[in-house]
């Protein structure tokens, strides 16, 4: 539980930069759609969420790279316990460069591989946001 908590600490940047993109929203289009009588709701998911997509993606990629590369937070709170809990990838990868062995070549085909996963899924990403994202011209 103390690890999910102190996941919520980096949601302070998601929600500066998705406020800062809520402020770039023309108050035309909430207008326009107002006269055409969509509600409060139907303006969040018809203006707002379209108009603030690209920084949608930019946070989802973040989060996906982030998320492959947890690595302080646990290592300080828990040092991978209790029987190996919350031992994740990059603490492993930390172990074979420097605590066990140390084996520096192991460990880098390991950051390696786990370069390729993250590309993997960031291109998955982008080949979605390709329908998802909506730029907007000028």
């Amino acid at each position: 539980p103390a690890l999910i908590l102190m996941s919520f600490w980096g949601v302070g940047q998601a929600v500066v930069i998705y406020l800062a993109a809520m402020q770039d929203v023309p108050e035309s289009l909430y207008e326009a759609a107002e006269l055409d009588g969509v509600s409060p709701w139907g303006r969040f998911i018809h203006v707002t969420v379209p108009m603030i997509s690209p920084m949608i993606l930019f946070t989802v990629i973040t989060a996906i790279i982030g998320a492959w590369q947890v690595f302080a937070v646990p290592y300080i709170m828990t040092g991978g316990g209790p029987d190996r809990a919350t031992y994740f990838y990059t603490m492993y990868l930390y172990d074979k460069a420097f605590l066990l062995g140390p084996e520096m070549g192991y460990a880098s085909a390991m950051a390696w591989i786990q370069l390729l996963i993250i590309m993997f899924f960031t291109a998955l990403v982008f080949l979605a946001s390709r329908r998802l994202v909506f730029y907007r011209a000028g």
